[in-house]
């Protein structure tokens, strides 16, 4: 692991060079280092569920996101400015809605359906 401060050269890099070398940059300086390994990387239950739940997220985003109409009726029920991310939204939409239910209730929900939102607890 290399630290460089004050490089022309290395500056302003960040990312990866094919599959070798990392640039990371923290405050002002930038550290180059090798790729790390993470093929023997273990997940705990929890990580699992919660990948799961984000790429449930992207579906529904992207299930909306298809249609012009579905993105302008999700932009204008979240009342979402122009210069902030749609996908982004739906996604922190979908996060916060589904929040108590299980994965296996969450399987069962059809999104080509019209959304019906789960009650969070007694009406008042």
């Amino acid at each position: 692991m290399a630290i460089v401060k004050g490089s022309l050269v290395v500056q302003n890099a960040s990312g990866a060079i094919g599959k070798e070398i990392v640039f990371k940059r923290y405050y002002d300086k930038t550290v180059i280092s090798k790729m790390p390994d993470m093929s023997q990387r273990v997940l705990s239950e929890k990580q699992m569920e919660s990948n799961e739940r984000l790429r449930m997220a992207n579906l529904y985003a992207k299930f909306i996101y298809k249609t012009e109409e579905g993105k302008l009726a999700a932009r204008i029920r979240l009342k979402l400015p122009p210069h902030k991310s749609l996908f982004h939204a739906l996604v922190k939409e979908y996060l916060n809605i589904f929040k108590p239910l299980t994965l296996e209730e969450l399987y069962k929900i059809d999104f080509t359906l019209p959304l019906v939102l789960p009650s969070v607890g007694p009406a008042e």
